[in-house]
């Protein structure tokens, strides 16, 4: 107690001598080291690991789980019929336990205990719209924790619409995905990816779900059960592609460092198409009606007439019309030959080609046919009559290879590269676009929207006790306040120590400090005051004095 009243006092009078905004400065400090202090002390007695789903887990279920946890080095307890992880890895394990088929019937539908909204007041609607919009925020946390997704969105529509006499709307989702650049996406990705939201909305089947890649623009779906020709459409694809693709870099094998991209439309719908044939019609009746009309000329005119003997009548002005219709009654033709044609869905709707031709081929024809030339130039008309030339005619082989439909089907272009030497093109010690999979922990980002907050604040707190200690480092040069001894006083003030009188201290207006000394110091320095006295008052007897004591 003694020791901590003697501290008080020190501190109280190393406060008296600063100024007003230098307290304030003080106490702000001491107040956020302490705020801070409190601060972690309650961070730190959080609990680290936290329930994975609320539901329990039976024994089975707990062995796979505890197995894919391990295998992925993700940190775990288990209490119970219990999973505690860190919130960290809430999602990564979420997506690893759905993966392993793990998680206890409809767990994923606790997520909608996570994302609810508490207002009572909030319309019904609005209230449905952010718990789904919430949803579909954790629905893609949880899918980007994938190593092959770099970022994901979740769009889900839940409702259902009952029509008379029409189809009910069943719950819908879109997820987009983008994948890392070493990854494409296949049947089984997209399949995991449609079960896993699937698994979260009541009512939502997989293949109502749809994957669509963010690279590609390509839209894929799980097909329906009962179509069993759509569960190999990805492959089909992909192998279509990669034939078309082969065919084609054979043909430009003439052509180094060309780049190359297919991309395959298939046929969603079934056809079916029938043709009928018939026997040539037998006639089974005919009929013919013909009708005749004419009209016979009038008699001569009056006046005098040729003795002949006999009227002559004038058969100029006669008319005669003949009409004649005919038409004939068949036989009910007979039935030849029916024919009819099955379309199959998936086939090939329409085949797009992307071809990038090296600049530096087209400079090597260049040379080859103009040796006596430099590097040519773009605008040089000769090079760019050469550049047309190979363009149409990689385009033209591309175009009948692929059977395409269209004109802009194929895409051909020139792309800027370096000269190729004897030994083929330079090659890049780092390749680029190539993204390391790292651990999750490991991020620096991670880490840092991890701990971040904690360390900002210790490093304040820090850096608050540091200002503190100097500003009181920094007083402790100043004088202290003493009261003056008055004119008139009679005696000058004594520093004794003991029974003898050490020296006195005359008035000044500078601070007195202390100093202990042993007796042995004591003595010579009065020793010395004492030989100094006997020098001023006696010279030559002093050096009498000493010049005996060197020679003793």
């Amino acid at each position: 107690m003694e020791r901590l009243r003697q501290l008080l006092n020190h501190i109280g009078s190393r406060l008296g001598v600063l100024t007003l905004s230098q307290r304030v400065a003080i106490g702000l400090c001491a107040a956020l080291v302490a705020v801070s202090v409190l601060w972690l002390m309650q961070w730190s007695t959080t609990p680290d690991l936290v329930p994975l789903i609320s539901n329990e887990f039976s024994y089975d279920q707990l062995d796979a789980a505890e197995a894919a946890l391990k295998s992925n080095g993700i940190e775990y307890k288990i209490t119970g019929p219990r999973i505690f992880i860190r919130v960290a890895d809430r999602h990564n394990a979420l997506r690893l336990l759905h993966a392993a088929d793990a998680l206890p019937e409809g767990s994923l539908y606790d997520m909608a205990a996570v994302v609810a909204d508490q207002n009572p007041f909030q319309a019904p609607e609005a209230r449905e719209y952010a718990q789904n919009y919430a949803r579909g925020n954790e629905l893609a946390k949880i899918i980007a924790t994938a190593p092959f997704v770099k970022q994901a969105s979740v769009i889900i529509n839940p409702r259902s619409k009952r029509r008379l006499g029409g189809t009910a709307d069943v719950p819908t989702a879109s997820v987009a995905v983008t994948l890392d650049s070493r990854y494409e996406l296949n049947e089984s990705m997209v399949d995991g990816l449609a079960k896993l939201v699937a698994g979260a909305v009541a009512g939502l089947k997989p293949q109502n779900v749809y994957i669509t890649d963010t690279r590609t623009g390509r839209s894929h779906s799980v097909p329906h059960p009962g179509d069993a020709a759509g569960f190999d459409i990805l492959s089909m694809e992909k192998k279509r592609e990669a034939h078309l693709l082969s065919k084609i870099l054979s043909k430009l094998a003439d052509i180094p460092g060309v780049q190359v991209a297919v991309s395959v439309e298939l046929e969603t719908s079934k056809r079916v198409t029938q043709r009928v044939k018939h026997d040539q019609a037998q006639p089974k009746t005919e009929t013919t009606q013909s009708s005749e009309q004419s009209a016979a000329g009038t008699a001569s005119e009056p006046g005098v007439q040729a003795n002949l003997g006999q009227a002559v009548a004038a058969s100029s002005g006669g008319d005669t019309n003949s009409t004649e219709q005919t038409s004939v009654e068949n036989f009910e033709p007979k039935l030849a030959q029916t024919e009819t044609i099955e379309q199959p869905p998936f086939t090939t709707k329409s085949v797009m080609a992307a071809v990038g031709i090296p600049r530096s081929f087209i400079v090597g024809v260049f040379k080859s046919r103009f040796r006596d030339k430099g590097d040519p130039t773009d605008d040089d008309a000769e090079f760019t009559k050469i550049r047309d030339e190979q363009v149409s005619r990689v385009r033209t082989s591309v175009q009948r290879i692929v059977m395409a439909k269209n004109p802009t089907d194929v895409e051909v272009d020139v792309y800027p590269d370096v000269e190729w030497g004897p030994s083929g093109p330079p090659r890049s010690e780092s390749p680029a676009g190539v993204a390391q999979a790292g651990d999750e922990g490991a991020d620096p980002l991670g880490l840092l929207r991890s701990y971040g907050p904690q360390v900002g604040l210790a490093f304040l707190a820090l850096a608050s006790m540091g200002f503190m200690m100097r500003m009181v480092r920094r007083a402790a040069t100043i004088p202290a306040k003493f009261t003056m001894p008055e004119a008139d006083s009679a005696e000058e003030p004594i520093l004794a120590a003991g029974t003898s009188t050490i020296g006195q201290a005359a008035a000044s207006e500078t601070m007195l400090t202390g100093r202990e000394v042993d007796d042995e110091t004591l003595r010579y320095q009065e020793l010395g005051n004492e030989v100094s006295k006997l020098v001023e008052a006696d010279p030559d007897g002093a050096a009498q004095l000493i010049r005996r004591w060197m020679e003793d």
